[in-house]
């Protein structure tokens, strides 16, 4: 086992492994990695080529090395798993919690994955078969199936002579969940509740209902913000009988809401981490090419507006000196509606039966903006120009193209998720190309006809 990181020991990116591994001084390498933790012995791991990650790998200890493994990016973990030699990998896996473990398996692809779980232990094999069933992004693909349970019927000694058999199995134990004969959650019991009680005492006198149940096909993100609302460590995973399946650990909580985080700003772009730091050159450029093509249609879309104003805007040459503005002010408060309603979604914050008043609120807040930029910047171009009738075209056509490429940027992500669209699609090119379209004809139409 890896010992506790000492004090004083240099952060794990200023440690210079590629000297070791080059002058073959592995069993030193190993010494100084195992008072780390795992998470820092991957982050040492980052700036290596895959060859000498996965030489570093074959130098730590069994326990290590698969904690070591399941802490690395999703990416490099995948591709380490590939080329770590499949009886090594078979033992990092061994080692894993169930849901680390199938995590692992289910990338490596079909071949692979069953010489792993043939050379590994029946009943360890038949856990991660079993999460395998289950979608990746759902509590069944989340959850672990190490954890404690009881029958209702055990005595408090007997619970405690269960958890010391499990201990070493079962990590950060804080609840024992209590079944039925038919295996349905009855409740749950505290550590704390049972080192207080008798040891001859009813298990069933100390049943508390669990302050989070999971449903096994609830999406990871549902499942993340009620963590997040219940502020709880652990919850049990049950069937629609309402039978007790796993547990999930706030620990994957955790990591769920960094990789929904990391979608979301992908997808704002248009991309995908996959994308990014995957794929090949050709492919990576064909899957941004969609998005922007977008930009491309809009470019074309906002010279026609030009090309038919023109000989009004001719008449105001003045106006043309705005243009870009107003697209760039009513595109960034576009996106950043966007932004907000995405972001919003994705978290829970706006429900269903919220989104109206979501909206309005949105909507105020910009058009107390839209009214102060108008002034504002109707005072300065009517100054500059000594003509006040530009300056009250210039503010008003800015004020309303405002409020309305903020309209634009929260409802496209809102009407993106009603039609089963992931709404972080509706931002980056797409708002951006729609407000540049409509801020423009909005500024030509009020600018042309005020001025």
């Amino acid at each position: 086992m890896p010992q506790t990181a000492l004090i004083g020991m240099p952060p794990a990116p200023l440690l210079n492994i590629a000297p070791l591994l080059e002058d073959g001084r592995e069993s030193e390498l190993a010494n100084l990695l195992s008072s780390l933790h795992p998470a820092d012995v991957a982050e040492a791991l980052g700036p290596l080529g895959m060859e000498a990650t996965i030489k570093v790998m074959s130098c730590l200890d069994i326990q290590q090395a698969a904690d070591v493994l399941v802490e690395l990016s999703e990416s490099a973990r995948d591709q380490v798993a590939l080329g770590l030699p499949r009886a090594q990998l078979t033992k990092l896996v061994a080692e894993m919690d169930s849901d680390d473990a199938a995590d692992i398996v289910g990338d490596l692809g079909d071949q692979a994955a069953e010489e792993v779980l043939s050379a590994i232990s029946s009943e360890d094999s038949e856990d991660v078969r079993r999460l395998l069933m289950y979608d990746e992004e759902t509590a069944g693909g989340l959850m672990q199936l190490e954890l404690v349970a009881a029958p209702d019927t055990d005595t408090v000694s007997s619970v405690i002579d269960r958890i010391r058999e499990a201990g070493g199995d079962v990590g950060d134990i804080d609840h024992v969940f209590i079944v039925d004969a038919n295996k349905t959650l009855r409740g749950v019991v505290s550590l704390r509740a049972l080192l207080l009680a008798r040891s001859e005492a009813s298990i069933e006198d100390l049943l508390e209902n669990p302050r989070l149940v999971v449903r096994v096909d609830e999406g990871q993100e549902a499942v993340a913000q009620k963590f997040q609302k219940y502020d709880v460590r652990a919850a049990p995973v049950v069937d629609s009988q309402n039978r007790l399946l796993g547990r999930i650990t706030v620990d994957d909580i955790i990591d769920v809401l960094h990789e929904e985080t990391d979608k979301d700003f992908y997808r704002l772009a248009g991309s995908s981490e996959e994308e990014i730091y995957t794929s090949g050159v050709v492919r990576t450029a064909a899957l941004r090419l969609p998005w922007l093509l977008f930009n491309l249609i809009g470019g074309f879309v906002t010279s026609i507006i030009l090309t038919h104003f023109e000989a009004s805007l001719l008449k105001t040459v003045a106006l043309v000196t705005f243009v870009p503005m107003v697209m760039s002010l009513s595109g960034a408060v576009g996106s950043q509606s966007a932004t907000i309603t995405v972001r919003g979604l994705a978290m829970g914050r706006i429900a269903t039966g919220q989104v109206l008043k979501s909206l309005i609120k949105e909507q105020k807040v910009t058009a107390f903006m839209a009214l102060a930029f108008g002034l504002t910047i109707a005072l300065i171009s009517g100054s500059m120009h000594s003509a006040l009738r530009l300056g009250l075209a210039v503010g008003l056509s800015i004020s309303v193209a405002i409020v309305v490429s903020a309209f634009l940027g929260a409802v496209t992500p809102i009407f993106f998720r009603s039609v089963k669209i992931d709404p972080a699609l509706a931002s980056g090119p797409v708002v951006t190309s729609a407000n540049d379209v409509v801020s423009l004809l909005i500024y030509t139409i009020i600018g042309t006809a005020v001025a």
